[in-house]
């Protein structure tokens, strides 16, 4: 059984992690470093343009619930390179001309932790890693944001979707922890269970939103 009544405006929106970078593939702790994906990356970001084209141009008798309704209505990204840049190829597949940049949609900053990996972190900085390693949502890297500062971003850009955009269509471009939060706050999950959500390099994850419910159709596509 489906919870939403799709005779209600329903707003759609399909959650894009970026493609890959060289960060991620050497498994570094990057958040706010800027910077571009790397081959495998816009592979990625081509195979997801090709897949929300494909849903977006399925003929309206075959759609389901799980499906678009319509064409897509706005592209949504965080302004960080390897989101744009995933957004731009998006963007040019599916024809939609204006892509919407928001700040709030940027990846938690890892201070002076980023361009190090955690054996690196765990070395140099021991006192602040054992405290951010027992609280890992609370406490700030160096310089750095915590789980709970990027919820309240998170949240702000929340409200104002389902403000400015309720009923579209909206493809929202953006990282692995603001997408994590995202998708908590929206089934009223506790932000405790953070680290239990994956969200992969150059993925699609669904969700659909009516009045007063929502449900997560898809993820990692």
């Amino acid at each position: 059984m489906d919870i939403l009544d799709y005779k209600e405006p329903i707003t759609k929106i399909f959650f894009v992690r970026h493609g890959e970078t060289e960060a991620n593939k050497k498994h570094l702790v990057f958040g706010q470093w800027d910077i571009d994906l790397n081959k495998t990356g816009v592979k990625q970001a081509k195979d997801i343009a090709i897949k929300l084209h494909v849903q977006d141009s399925e003929p309206a008798n075959r759609r389901t619930g799980g499906s678009a309704s319509r064409e897509i209505d706005y592209i949504i990204t965080s302004p960080l390179k390897r989101a744009k840049q995933t957004a731009q190829i998006i963007a040019k597949k599916l024809g939609v001309k204006k892509i919407i940049t928001d700040k709030n949609l940027i990846e938690k900053s890892e201070g002076l932790w980023q361009k190090k990996d955690y054996w690196q972190i765990r070395n140099e900085d021991p006192v602040n890693y054992k405290k951010w390693i027992k609280d890992p949502l609370r406490v700030r890297p160096p310089g750095g944001e915590s789980a709970l500062d990027l919820n309240k971003r998170v949240k702000k850009f929340q409200k104002s979707i389902l403000k400015k955009y309720r009923s579209k269509n909206i493809i929202v471009v953006s990282h692995s922890g603001p997408i994590r939060l995202f998708l908590l706050n929206l089934l009223g999950a506790s932000i405790d269970k953070f680290w239990h959500l994956k969200i992969k390099c150059g993925s699609i994850t669904e969700v659909h939103i009516s009045k007063k419910h929502s449900t997560i159709k898809s993820m990692n596509i």
